[in-house]
């Protein structure tokens, strides 16, 4: 209720609800409550300037040029929470510590062999895309932060209570971390996005990346900078946690998506290029951006969890 009053009353209640089917004595109950108002009131005290709680930006003013995010359609809006890039992490204090290098140059290679393969895969209509791309873009298109700390909550559901406990609040500090390390890039950089620039791929001094006025995306693009993909560094996180917890890379994993529609995976490899490949086939992102994100996440999961993943005393 600290982080949300205007919830008061509904918290309240399913709180009362939960307390009233817990298995246990009067007084294990109340020596549990106070157990966990002590826990959550630490955590409080130690989050306090964490800058989660920053107001967006007011009055933005767009950049502008060839490779600089500006609002996109069809609303427009400023940049999407924009003071995740200075929230502190846990386990670490400097939100740019996993920052990867800039994106490539507008008239790289890799930069001509992205803008092409979005502007065709990635396209509203007229594409080349299968109905099974379609379907993956839209699997994976809602925040990749609820969906994966969904499918962490899913996963521990099958564990006893100490395990749960530990393992979403170390899962959801990598999903944390990742969306963190993953904002930090974006605002760093603020590269644009597909929509952006295919509609203007006369501006970039790229000769063999030709424009499209009317180009638009299967998805509808997020509003906040390109780069690198949030998707990617999320999913990736949470998976090198994963594999950090069952100490390999392979395992089985239900993952419930879009509208509730529920994959069957049985690798990381399999799950981080199928996440890839949803953003660039949705036209919300550039191939090498899917790719330094995996990279990004990966970094920020395993730090993560060698930091937090301590043995419990006995």
């Amino acid at each position: 209720m600290n982080e949300f009053p205007t919830k008061t009353a509904t918290i309240t209640s399913a709180y009362n609800a939960s307390i009233a089917v817990v298995p246990a004595t009067p007084g294990a109950i109340a020596d549990g409550i106070v157990v966990g108002e002590a826990a959550a009131n630490a955590v409080l005290a130690a989050r306090i300037g964490d800058h989660r709680n920053d107001p967006d930006l007011a009055g933005y003013t767009p950049g502008s040029g060839p490779g600089v995010w500006i609002p996109t359609p069809p609303a427009f809006a400023n940049p999407q929470t924009p003071f995740l890039q200075f929230v502190t992490p846990f386990g670490y204090d400097d939100p740019a510590r996993f920052r990867p290098h800039a994106p490539p140059a507008l008239d790289s290679r890799t930069y001509t062999l992205d803008y092409n393969e979005s502007k065709d895969v990635g396209r509203s209509t007229d594409t080349s895309r299968t109905a099974e791309q379609s379907a993956t873009a839209l699997f994976w298109s809602p925040s990749a932060s609820a969906l994966w700390s969904a499918n962490i909550r899913s996963v521990a559901s099958s564990m006893d209570l100490l395990t749960a406990a530990r393992f979403e609040a170390i899962g959801i500090a990598a999903v944390t971390n990742s969306l963190i390390a993953a904002w930090d890039a974006k605002y760093a950089y603020m590269f644009w996005r597909p929509v952006t620039a295919i509609q203007a791929g006369d501006t970039d001094g790229n000769t063999k990346t030709e424009p499209d006025a009317a180009w638009t995306p299967l998805i509808t693009t997020p509003s906040h900078p390109e780069y690198p993909a949030a998707h990617t560094t999320v999913g990736a996180g949470a998976l090198a946690f994963y594999t950090a917890w069952f100490e390999t890379d392979r395992f089985q994993l239900a993952f419930t998506g879009n509208a509730g529609a529920v994959r069957y995976y049985t690798s990381v490899a399999e799950i981080h290029a199928e996440e890839g490949n949803a953003r660039v086939w949705g036209g919300m992102h550039w191939r090498n951006s899917t790719e330094v994100g995996t990279a990004l996440g990966r970094r920020v999961g395993r730090y993560t969890a060698k930091h937090l993943l301590k043995p419990i005393d006995d």
